[in-house]
């Protein structure tokens, strides 16, 4: 997927939308279009963009109003003058674009062009699909209780959309029966009261750009990983698992790994897929009934994989990352300790990614990771094997050596 996104790629989403542009830059491609220097009297101009011309002096107020700055221009319309401009591009509306809002109403966006796909977009779509949602109507909102998590979708979706949200409040749920109505509107984060939950709301626009971008990944109640999202770059996939766990999981120093819940069992086995293309290991995905209904879940779990998930990934929110800091201290401050079952096969799996490798150096490289074990060649060559009968892995042979690779 490009890493880049310009005005041209959302043109499909943006027709219902209306724009305003700098006023000397809109006054010389309404000239250049129109090819007179009083575009609102130019009548075939006029009548091809579809404005409405005035019977008595012979002009289209709607154009006039356009370069005074009084109202937004349609970007159907737009498509039209662009289409018509010799000396001006598309590049140039993006230059000299000041906002864009859904209609003729307000929620006025001020997006900087191009787009660059990078950590604050998959914090944001991580976020919409934990604790987040976008309507029917394309609005987005993003509830929560955590005041970090709060100021990162806020601080991302600045840089982004150049906007802030409206905030709203309503008393937290003791369970998942319990509905509570949104209060009242703060304006500043710290003023959530103890106990109630904020949440974020952006215009219908923002929705719009971002199901544009990533495709059909949330609306109303539906959410999934699309195509687009598992094309995207490693750092953005880095930064959505983070905002996604930081809404979804739990650290459980007792039983010690990190798991995370969801109803949506084909996203829980998304997100692992993209777990997987981390190269970071996770458990198989299982259910508990709660409340007649099913819940599924998965784990981190191992000491190398939390402390992989830790370095790679990590939280933001303070008590999750404190509380994985913990657990990390707690499992390497004994002096033995066993390895998660499979851990090491999928090790040795994660070396041969990489290539061919000979049994020695498989072992060499074993005994560095595992320096607090008494590792010895037996043990590796027995693990081997078993990858090899389960058809994961073939062996060929080079003079005296074993070469392993992935079959």
């Amino acid at each position: 997927m490009n890493r880049e996104i310009h005005i041209t790629d959302l043109i499909p989403f943006l027709k219902n939308s209306h724009v305003k542009l700098e006023l000397t830059f809109l006054k010389c491609l309404l000239i250049d279009a129109s090819k007179t220097e009083l575009p609102h009297y130019n009548l075939d101009f006029c009548n091809y963009l579809g404005c409405k011309i005035n019977k008595n002096n012979k002009k289209s107020s709607n154009i006039y109003q356009w370069l005074k700055g009084e109202r937004t221009i349609p970007f159907k319309k737009l498509i039209k003058i662009v289409s018509l401009a010799k000396n001006y591009k598309w590049d140039d509306v993006e230059k000299n674009l000041i906002s864009i809002k859904s209609g003729i109403k307000k929620g006025e966006i001020y997006p900087k062009f191009p787009f660059y796909l990078d950590e604050k977009f998959g914090c944001i779509i991580g976020h919409i699909l934990g604790d987040g949602s976008i309507s029917r109507t394309y609005e987005i909102s993003f509830n929560n209780t955590n005041s970090d998590l709060l100021k990162e979708f806020i601080n991302n979706m600045y840089l982004i959309f150049g906007i802030y949200p409206r905030i709203w409040i309503k008393r937290c749920s003791i369970n998942f029966t319990e509905k509570h109505k949104w209060e009242k509107r703060i304006y500043d984060l710290d003023n959530i009261p103890k106990h109630y939950m904020a949440s974020l709301f952006y215009p219908a626009i923002c929705g719009k750009f971002l199901l544009g971008i990533y495709g059909n990944f949330a609306y109303s109640k539906y959410k999934k990983i699309t195509k687009r999202i598992f094309n995207s770059n490693s750092e953005f996939k880095r930064s959505l698992i983070r905002s996604f766990y930081d809404d979804e999981s739990s650290v459980n120093e007792k039983q010690k790994f990190i798991r995370i819940f969801q109803d949506n069992k084909k996203l829980l086995s998304d997100i692992k897929k993209i777990l997987t293309d981390l190269n970071i290991c996770s458990n198989e995905v299982r259910y508990y009934i709660k409340q007649n209904k099913k819940r599924y879940y998965f784990n981190i779990s191992g000491y190398f994989i939390l402390l992989d998930y830790f370095n790679k990934i990590g939280f933001t929110s303070k008590s999750k990352s404190i509380n994985l800091i913990r657990l990390l201290n707690k499992i390497s401050s004994k002096q033995h300790f066993r390895l998660r079952v499979g851990e090491m096969k999928n090790v040795i799996m994660q070396f041969l990614n990489t290539g061919p490798k000979d049994t020695m150096f498989l072992i060499l490289q074993l005994r560095k990771k595992y320096t607090f074990m008494r590792l010895n060649e037996e043990t590796v060559r027995k693990h081997l094997h078993n990858l090899q009968d389960k058809g994961k892995i073939v062996s060929q042979m080079q003079g005296h050596i074993y070469i392993w690779k992935i079959r």
